[in-house]
């Protein structure tokens, strides 16, 4: 199990970028991905991620430098051929076929556009344009950039110990909730916490628990 006391602790992005695949987002993004593409193909649309809470001052925490390195890594991305042959062969919710064989193919060969990066006071303005289907793709994983962002900048000062001590307590949490969980009859339990989640590592763990 990965120690993730230590990888907080001694890691570069480069270790572990915080969006690693096309997929590394949230099911249902997905569905409304291959629906805008098959109903709106043409239609152009601009998306602006909007910091709501006011207190809190991204522009301050977060790093331009950080953030342009992890919004230009996810540029790189590209569905492998391994997650093609998962997404066509793989059952989801009792049906085959989930997605068509166009939408596969269109999914071959995405690439995420580009974005603008402005700083206005102490929020970070970030806007995304072009067709629908491609924009609509940036939604989630820009959202976990900048979660994961501010959670670093938030525990860069903590040391390893105490950095332990505050997973081994928050595991502790998740767990109880797990066991209360499974004394329900019939209680199924979904994911769909990408965009807020605290950090790619965590979220695996909370997800294998």
């Amino acid at each position: 199990m990965v120690d993730i006391a230590t990888r907080v602790h001694d890691h570069t992005w480069k270790i572990d970028p915080i969006v690693r695949s096309v997929i590394d987002t949230d099911f249902y993004k997905l569905l409304m991905a291959q629906s805008i593409r098959r109903h709106n193909p043409d239609t152009r649309v601009t998306f602006s991620l909007i910091n709501r809470t006011k207190s809190v001052p991204l522009a301050r925490l977060i790093d331009e430098g950080e953030l342009r390195e992890q919004l230009d890594h996810i540029r790189g991305l590209s569905l492998s051929r391994g997650e093609s042959t998962w997404l066509r062969g793989n059952t989801f919710y009792g049906k085959r076929w989930m997605f068509t064989p166009d939408f596969i193919e269109w999914l071959e060969g995405f690439r995420f556009p580009d974005y603008h990066l402005e700083r206005q006071g102490e929020q970070w303005a970030l806007t995304f344009e072009g067709r629908w289907c491609d924009v609509t793709m940036w939604e989630i994983p820009a959202l976990a950039v900048i979660m994961e962002l501010r959670s670093r900048a938030m525990l860069r000062e903590m040391g390893k110990f105490e950095l332990q001590v505050l997973y081994a307590r928050a595991m502790a949490r998740v767990w109880e909730k797990i066991e209360r969980l499974r004394k329900l009859d019939r209680c199924g339990i979904a994911d769909f916490g990408t965009r807020r989640r605290h950090s790619f590592l965590w979220q695996d763990w909370c997800v294998q628990a």
